[in-house]
């Protein structure tokens, strides 16, 4: 690895040890708040530091002629699996437990098949018990090399400029007097800007057709639905408050995935533990 390269790794700017550390704090801290949520709350905490450790044991030097899921190690993702199949084994829900015995079964061939499916873009449709075990795998490998990427201002997509995944949630960021919009990509964590006033599902415009959703006990974090696509994103906003972990949070928001679902709306991708 170049010197550059682990300088990067290593800065306040990429700092594994000390992100993963603020999220897993922040999950912690969050259980308490949301009562309803705890149990699923504690599961994500395991799941966060299983992925801490396989961070801080990843450090893969990008090569910018690549593209990025080309360049993710599935030997070393696939040796770090049993790991994930034992927290969710102790810790999971009952299908992710049953699922996790199965695939402790199965063996390392059944596993490097689930990494290689989770690596091609066409993320929505995939079985999201599958789904949970190879992302909590490679998403913390992907953050590492995503985060060695230029920021690319003039960016318009809705799909993320790492690797062309989905975005997971909205973040409401302040800029001026007023808040930026930015996504963040449900596979490799990386952030970008975007447009205020536009569906990341289908690129709807009309602000009439963009209803904003929230309620008084998450005042921080709202659903952007669209009444075109029927789909919709969390958003949490930075601006209302400023202690918030836009990754974690979202999750322990799940309370506003259920009404989303119960109005008839459906998620542009899930996060980690299937809302």
């Amino acid at each position: 690895m170049s010197t550059d390269i682990r300088s990067a790794l290593n800065s306040g700017l990429h700092n594994p040890e000390r992100l993963w550390g603020t999220r897993i704090e922040r999950v912690r801290a969050l259980q308490d708040k949301q009562p309803a949520f705890a149990a699923v709350l504690h599961f994500y905490e395991t799941t966060l530091e299983f992925q801490r450790e396989l961070a801080l044991g990843s450090r893969p030097a990008l090569d910018l002629g690549l593209p990025l899921r080309e360049q993710i190690d599935l030997s070393f993702a696939c040796s770090k699996l049993p790991s994930i199949l034992a927290v969710a084994v102790r810790h999971g829900p009952e299908a992710l437990r049953v699922r996790a015995r199965t695939l402790q079964a199965e063996g390392e061939a059944t596993w490097r098949r689930l990494l290689e499916s989770a690596l091609q873009p066409a993320e929505s449709g995939r079985s999201a018990v599958n789904d949970f075990f190879a992302r909590a795998c490679l998403q913390p490998i992907a953050e590492n090399l995503q985060c060695q990427l230029p920021k690319d201002s003039i960016y318009t997509s809705s799909v993320c400029p790492a690797c062309g995944g989905l975005p997971q949630l909205t973040v409401l960021r302040p800029e001026g007097e007023g808040a930026s919009r930015w996504l963040m990509c449900a596979f490799c964590l990386r952030e970008w800007p975007f447009r205020r006033i536009i569906c990341p599902g289908c690129g709807e415009e009309d602000k009439e057709k963009l209803p904003r959703y929230s309620a008084e006990e998450c005042d921080y974090v709202h659903v952007e639905a669209c009444e075109t696509c029927k789909r919709y994103l969390k958003a949490v906003d930075m601006t209302v408050n400023g202690l918030a972990v836009p990754l974690i949070d979202e999750v322990a928001l799940a309370v506003l995935d259920i009404w989303a679902g119960e109005h008839g709306y459906s998620k542009v991708i899930r996060n980690l533990i299937g809302l």
